[in-house]
Order: C-alpha cells, then structure tokens, then sequence
C-alpha cells in the first residue's frame, strides 16, 4: 500500500487541490444523478432545479421559478467547499488506503448532514428525493474526492528505490505534496 510523505504540506497547492476535486467529484456526482433522473423518468434538470431551492426556497420548486443556473452555481461552489473540507480533514493521513476509506466516510456523513439533519428543518424538497440512491452517490463523491487526492499527492510519495545507487525523484525526497 503507497504510504504519503505528509511532513511538509503546501498548503496553498493542497487546499486548491482539494477545492478541484470536489468540483470533478460534483461533476461527476450531478451527471450520475441527472442520468438517475431520466432513468426513472424524470428531467434531467431535475436536481439542478432542487438544488436552486438552496438559495430560491421551496416555493420557487413549487411555482415553477426554479433555475437551473442558480442550481449549478450553488452546486459548483458547495463541491469546492466540501472538498476542501475533505482536503483539511485527510492533510495527516498518510495512507492511500486510509484516505480512500475516509472519503467513503466523508460522503456518508456529508449525505447524512444534508438529507437527515438539514433538509428535514430547512429544505423538505430535498425529502422528496431517492434516499437509497441519494446515499449512494454521496459515497461515490466521497470516493471520487479521495482518489483525486491520492492521485495529486503521488509527487509527495515516500520514495522506494532499490539500491541501486539511484536516487529518488526530488519531489520523493522533498516531501511536498
């Protein structure tokens, strides 16, 4: 298992990292729920439309003022502060195992904050939603966050290098990630 050299962080590139891959992970988060959408019949501006309610209140739902540029904004800009979050969060960890299962861990809870904790007082739109499915694609952005994470931070990896009077890369021996 690659293990991170996570002793000299920059910050700056990392926390920017983070804020990337929460806007790819919301990418592919949004696409995968408009395909669930049409699958079941429905708009594929459907979730567009309810995350607008974020900003517009459930009654622009309701009466048909819903916009779907509102929805990708709002959309947009909650990917990037979830994934710097994440991004915080996993600074220390130093494995890529441990870092794909926390952002298993941190789409389940960020599903469980927004649909459980959240929606039920501010935004019961959201209730009207495929809770199974819901779940799920909460996890996969999680997963999606990680791995883009991993994969940005191979440059900080620890360097294994036979002995054979090579040396390691300078990113392996500098450590920054």
């Amino acid at each position: 298992m690659a293990e991170r050299n996570v002793t000299d962080i920059d910050w700056a590139r990392w926390l920017a990292w983070g804020a990337a891959a929460g806007v790819g992970a919301g990418a592919a988060f949004l696409a995968v729920t408009m395909w669930f959408a049409t699958s079941m019949g429905d708009p594929a501006r459907g979730p567009l439309l309810m995350i607008s309610t974020i900003v517009q209140g459930d009654e622009a739902m309701m009466n048909g003022t819903a916009s779907i540029g509102i929805g990708v904004a709002v959309h947009i800009a909650l990917s990037a502060v979830f994934g710097v979050v994440f991004a915080l969060l996993v600074s220390r960890i130093r494995s890529d195992g441990a870092l794909a299962l926390a952002g298993a861990l941190y789409g389940t809870a960020l599903y469980v904050l927004n649909f459980k904790l959240i929606a039920p007082a501010v935004f019961p739109v959201f209730e009207m939603a495929n809770q199974p499915f819901e779940l799920a694609v909460h996890v996969v952005f999680g997963a999606v966050l990680a791995l883009v994470l991993i994969g940005v931070s191979g440059t900080g990896r620890t360097a294994s290098v036979p002995d054979t009077g090579q040396t390691a890369p300078a990113s392996a021996r500098t450590g920054r990630i």
